[in-house]
């Protein structure tokens, strides 16, 4: 494996996940020092970052897992890509978020056009739940040059991180990770690269992380 993914599977048949409002017997022994790591999903502008993502929601909510958060797919005119629309994973709503189309009331980063719905609806999905402890994952697709600059999803970021959170999954392209693993240094930060992992093998580890988190909970 490339970077620093490492791949620590372990048999998950009829293992099971703890449910919400139970707890184990005795639980781990090492949960006191366990902390919930950030997965960093990495590549290339274009390479498959927010679709290897998906594939990994998909994956986790068959095992059971709930995720919340955002992913933002882009789309494609004339072989250029020209916006993104954002997805709410807690409700499945979804709006555009933004253009590279001038628009009235849109706020301007770069060559985009953020739209006041779109971003109003990643700023619903990201914040704390109402009801805590109903999501095991957090998904923030993508955290990148306009976060480090304060804007976008940067907001956000930094209320999330200053509060306990669940295991959460980022995605950042290849040239800013060590940025952004400086900007929000995390205990936990789990580079994932996408032309060196499967899906698969990431949603082994987080539905273990899940585990660990639901049972430190519970203490």
């Amino acid at each position: 494996m490339q970077g620093s993914y490492q791949i620590a599977i372990q048999d998950q048949e009829n293992a099971g996940l703890p449910e919400r409002g139970t707890c184990p017997v005795t639980p781990p022994a090492t949960s006191p020092a366990w902390q919930p790591p950030v997965y960093i999903v990495t590549g290339g502008q274009g390479e498959g970052k927010t679709t290897f993502v998906q594939k990994v929601i998909d994956g986790l909510r068959e095992n059971g897992v709930k995720c919340r958060g955002i992913v933002t797919p882009g789309y494609y005119r004339d072989d250029v890509r020209a916006g993104f629309s954002v997805i709410d994973l807690a409700t499945g709503i979804s709006q555009p978020l933004c253009s590279d189309t001038p628009s009235a009331g849109g706020e301007q980063h770069g060559r985009f056009y953020f739209l006041p719905e779109g971003l109003g609806l990643g700023y619903s999905a990201l914040a704390a739940p109402r009801v805590p402890g109903t999501a095991d994952i957090l998904v923030i697709d993508e955290v990148g040059r306009f976060e480090l600059k304060g804007a976008v999803w940067a907001g956000c970021l930094d209320r999330i991180v200053a509060l306990p959170y669940p295991p959460m999954i980022w995605t950042v392209r290849s040239d800013k990770v060590d940025e952004v693993k400086k900007r929000w240094p995390l205990a936990r930060q789990v580079v994932v690269g996408i032309g060196s992992a499967t899906h698969g093998d990431v949603v082994r580890e987080l539905v273990n992380e899940v585990r660990m988190y639901r049972s430190v909970s519970c203490e």
